[in-house]
């Protein structure tokens, strides 16, 4: 058993560590309520129901106003009232209310009397924050210190401060960094049908329609169109973003070259809304733009504008094909007078591969992953007409023909390649495009190689070993 001064020192060790994490406690609330009482103003941001900027600029003086929307309003918390009416930027007004809130002095320059001294006799800076309720907090931004470390301010009826500078950017923003810049917002499941002219191409118009979840190309003639594209160009433009607005109204578009347009867009939704875009000329990098939902002209960076310029080779799809295995019921490959089809065997259970087989050499199954993977990674490098002389005389005999037959439960129509090389070129057609497309050598020597090894391994006949002739068995004697 513990004798009786082991329990009292064990005691005194155990007060001793609880006096010390009290003491601590103690200590940490006693700085964050100095703290609290060294702060200029005393208020929570969600009281805040309106804030007023006033700066001098250009020797001009500017007034950016913002209100909290009302409770229940969709989008931003946050309204511009002044100079401008638009939404406003969450993030930039929320910041400047918790900077102002947390505002502590480094400096008091307690009984300051030459406030010109600090830039404060005629403030180039002033920002008040009125809550729901009661007076507003006012605060008047003089000069920098003279190493730049920090900057005076005054709170109104208060004593001169020096606060740190890296709390002054977030104290004023912009009108540019406060505004919303979306100058589009759509979901691009809701689109129904896209049309891009553009005044410098032929055709001129191209437009597309949805048919399920693929585009088609409708305009100036029936085309599959390049999904990856069409989902880039919509993606594009149903976050359209700006960086600048140089004017903020429509009145004068010539000076932008918005009065005839290098490119319009528009995009019809289900609902039967239509939007449209229009791009003018380009200035230091950056495109003039206007769109049916926003009142100003503003600028798209180039590199965003030429995602929204994309002709109909862009438009396009220049896939050779788009095969699913899975939705494959026959398929025919033909080269030099060969010929064999293959049917899909059942699924061996565990196994992710499909295999086919000659009905008519059973028992020589084959994997055909490598040529539906040559197919669907082939991409046209152009486009020849059907009628192209060229074209017509190297397809009239194909050195190779594939026919892919689809699933009856399928929706989809047979696809047919007719493939031929001549000379340095090779051409390809579809049974899906109208023209004919023109690949690369490379291309077609692999998918050629590949169809060889399948119609050498589905073709050849069984090997048989040669029956010795009978040995006579030697007579007696």
């Amino acid at each position: 058993m513990f004798k009786r001064s082991t329990w009292i020192l064990l005691g005194l060790a155990v007060a001793a560590l609880l006096g010390y994490f009290l003491f601590d406690n103690f200590q940490q609330l006693r700085q964050q309520q100095q703290a609290e009482r060294a702060r200029l103003f005393h208020f929570a941001p969600d009281t805040i129901a309106r804030i007023e900027i006033r700066q001098q600029k250009d020797s001009q003086p500017e007034v950016i106003l913002l209100e909290r929307a009302p409770e229940g309003e969709e989008g931003s918390r946050w309204r511009i009232r002044q100079p401008i009416q638009s939404a406003a930027l969450d993030f930039p007004v929320e910041q400047l209310l918790n900077t102002f809130s947390r505002l502590t002095p480094q400096i008091t320059l307690e009984g300051a009397e030459d406030l010109g001294a600090f830039g404060l006799d005629q403030p180039r800076h002033q920002i008040a924050l009125f809550p729901k309720e009661g007076d507003p907090y006012r605060l008047a931004i003089g000069n920098d210190n003279f190493d730049g470390s920090g900057f005076y301010a005054q709170p109104e009826g208060g004593e001169v401060v020096l606060l740190a500078s890296a709390q002054k950017g977030s104290l004023l923003p912009s009108l540019l960094a406060l505004r919303d810049k979306t100058l589009l917002r759509f979901e691009t499941a809701a689109v129904k049908s896209l049309q891009v002219q553009l005044a410098e191409a032929d055709p001129e118009v191209v437009r597309l329609q949805r048919q399920e979840d693929t585009w088609q190309i409708v305009e100036p003639r029936e085309l599959p169109a390049d999904d990856l594209n069409v989902d880039r160009l919509l993606n594009t433009l149903s976050r359209l973003q700006a960086v600048e607005f140089p004017a903020e109204t429509k009145a004068e578009l010539a000076p932008y070259g918005l009065e005839k347009p290098s490119a319009q867009l528009s995009v019809e939704l289900k609902d039967g809304k239509t939007l449209s875009v229009a791009l003018g000329s380009e200035k230091d990098g950056q495109v003039y733009v206007i769109t049916s939902e926003h009142p100003a002209v503003a600028t798209l960076l180039t590199t965003t504008a030429d995602i929204l310029r994309p002709d109909l080779e862009e438009l396009r799809d220049h896939r050779l094909a788009h095969l699913n295995s899975n939705q494959v019921g026959q398929v025919t490959l033909e080269s030099q007078g060969e010929r064999v089809t293959l049917n899909p065997l059942p699924q061996e259970k565990g196994s992710l591969e499909l295999r086919w087989e000659n009905p008519e050499r059973p028992g020589q199954p084959v994997n055909l992953s490598s040529l539906f993977s040559s197919l669907n990674a082939a991409r046209a490098k152009e486009f020849v007409p059907e009628t192209d002389p060229d074209a017509q005389k190297a397809l009239a005999e194909p050195d190779l023909k594939l026919t892919f037959e689809p699933k009856p439960d399928t929706d989809q129509e047979p696809l047919t390649l007719r493939l031929t090389s001549s000379g340095l070129r090779a051409y390809a057609q579809s049974s899906r495009q109208p023209d004919v497309a023109v690949i690369d050598l490379s291309t077609f020597n692999s998918i050629e190689t590949e169809v060889k090894r399948l119609l050498e391994t589905t073709t050849e006949e069984e090997s048989q070993p040669e029956s010795s002739p009978p040995t006579a068995s030697p007579q007696s004697p």
